[in-house]
């Protein structure tokens, strides 16, 4: 007669050998794995973006009105002409960029507002368009002869807004009122993205800036601007003073 066999116990505590086995090899790939990620892993200053750009910032000379264009008294106990903005510069850097599309450039707004054009000076990139809505009870219009862009509104009331004008030409847009003589603005149009309308001290900033050398323009009015070259780093800020350059230029 033969005899039965038992392996149970034997099976069993090989098998529960080999698991454990199995279980610690794994353990030590998977952590020689995440030590090797965490040492290929870039450090924080390795993740943070590449500052592609520059920003130009200073102070530009501000031409003061030398006096204020007389309001006539219009009719009306409540027409209350308000005191024109404090006179400001524009600052732009660089030329020759195309336009914006027209479908999707951003709208501006030159509001008449008090009896005068707020804001008095604004500067746009080419394919701008901009809208004259009237916000004081009488008539407006808005009109010019500028050689840049010539163009009559004609006249319209409080809540009426004639249609955008495309501003698709560099260069500079006198504005007047027809109903009201004193009411005057300056639309510079440029074709470049970097520009900027200063503080009425002067103080400006203009960030985004491509790295490179540039022609910078400074306007003061009609009659008077300036250039000067800057060169822009990127992730730097250029800091200039060009408030005497009204003092140190020629007659």
């Amino acid at each position: 007669m033969k005899r039965a066999v038992w392996f149970g116990p034997k099976i069993f505590l090989t098998t529960t050998i080999l698991v454990a086995g199995l279980i610690t090899f794994y353990s030590s790939v998977s952590h020689a794995q995440d030590s090797k990620i965490k040492q290929n892993a870039p450090t924080a200053s390795e993740t943070q973006p590449v500052v592609l750009t520059g920003t130009l910032k200073g102070r530009a000379p501000v031409l003061q009105l030398k006096s204020a264009r007389p309001a006539k008294e219009y009719s009306g106990p409540s027409i209350k002409v308000e005191p024109a903005e404090l006179p400001s510069s524009a600052v732009w850097v660089g030329s020759g960029f195309p336009a914006l599309d027209p479908a999707l450039a951003p709208i501006k707004r030159i509001e008449q507002s008090g009896y005068q054009f707020r804001p008095s000076l604004m500067v746009v990139q080419t394919g701008t368009p901009v809208v004259f809505p009237n916000k004081d009870s009488m008539y407006h219009s808005v009109f010019s002869y500028s050689e840049t862009k010539s163009f009559d509104l004609g006249r319209f009331r409080q809540g009426e807004e004639p249609d955008a004008v495309f501003f698709d030409k560099p260069g500079l847009v006198q504005l007047y009122c027809e109903v009201h003589e004193h009411m005057r603005a300056s639309l510079i149009v440029v074709d470049t993205p970097w520009f900027v309308r200063t503080q009425p001290d002067g103080s400006f900033e203009i960030s985004g800036i491509t790295p490179g050398k540039y022609s910078a323009t400074i306007w003061l009015s009609a009659k008077k601007r300036f250039e000067q070259i800057i060169e822009i780093t990127a992730g730097k800020t250029l800091e200039v003073d060009w408030t005497n350059l009204v003092e140190t230029s020629a007659p």
